[in-house]
């Protein structure tokens, strides 16, 4: 089997790959560090591998903002440069698509944390599915939520559990906004790439939650890093700040038994992994 990765410098995206080496070849498109330079941004510029490829999986997103123009350059990105993925996903003959999206894509106008991100990974699912019906091309649209990692390539999204982390290593207490024990989902970075791996081998096509089976407060997830580091510390709530919205919890995990796998990996075992990867690395 042959694999295209598109997005050759985001986390998920070189996670991806070792996972996929196990039992495929693999390349990789982005705008640096790529066997095939490709930036979704330019997405008139078509490239010419001149290779085929079984698959061809998304990686690749822009986060967006709160400017004019960082709501177009989502836009450009998620959703006309997820287009030209699929483009170049025929030009190389690939017969199947897979397209990481986010669980934001569900939410909605007057949703906490609906923005540009969400909409622009919601028009890059339409317009994949646009695409692939046009063209008969077999497409995966998976939808993660909060994916950490040990060694904290992911702290970028993910700022509050790595604070988390950092404070519980310090013994040092944990303040949260607010008097609302928020609700959270999040599902470690090995556990999300061998979901991938087993769609990309079963060829499961559909459009799929990948959540951990256990959301859980925030409260749970510092009490998590304070056992996980045995430093000390507690949890305190500050009232006199807005609160921090609960997230929609998840319910959908149809994926998993067709699969044959469930994620694996507790909070509190990703804490712990994360502290054995300092303490490895210190």
């Amino acid at each position: 089997m042959r694999i295209l990765i598109v997005g050759s410098t985001s986390a998920i995206g070189m996670a991806l790959a070792a996972r996929f080496e196990r039992f495929a070849e693999v390349r990789l498109a982005g705008r640096q560090d790529a066997d095939i330079l490709l930036d979704l941004s330019q997405w008139g510029k078509l490239p010419e591998p001149g290779e085929s490829f079984d698959v061809v999986v998304h990686t690749a997103a822009d986060f967006g903002g709160g400017k004019d123009d960082e709501f177009i350059k989502a836009e450009l990105v998620n959703a006309v440069g997820t287009l030209a993925v699929c483009r170049l996903a025929r030009h190389v003959h690939a017969k199947h698509i897979v397209l990481l999206s986010s669980i934001s894509a569900t939410y909605q106008l007057g949703d906490p944390y609906y923005g540009i991100y969400s909409l622009s990974k919601r028009h890059s699912e339409e317009t994949a599915q646009f695409f692939c019906s046009e063209r008969n091309i077999a497409l995966t649209i998976l939808r993660p939520t909060q994916i950490y990692d040990d060694a904290g390539i992911c702290r970028r999204h993910q700022a509050l559990l790595y604070f988390m982390a950092d404070r519980a290593q310090a013994g040092e207490n944990i303040s949260l906004y607010g008097s609302n024990d928020a609700l959270r989902n999040f599902l470690h970075l090995d556990d999300f790439a061998e979901i991938c791996s087993r769609v990309v081998r079963d060829r499961r096509a559909g459009v799929f939650t990948c959540a951990h089976p256990q959301s859980i407060r925030l409260s749970e997830v510092a009490d998590a890093a304070f056992s996980a580091f045995g430093r000390g510390g507690q949890v305190q709530f500050m009232p006199e700040n807005p609160d921090l919205a609960d997230l929609p919890a998840t319910e959908d995990y149809s994926l998993y038994d067709s699969i044959d796998y469930w994620p694996t990996i507790s909070i509190s075992e990703g804490f712990k992994r994360i502290r054995n990867f300092r303490e490895s690395n210190s």
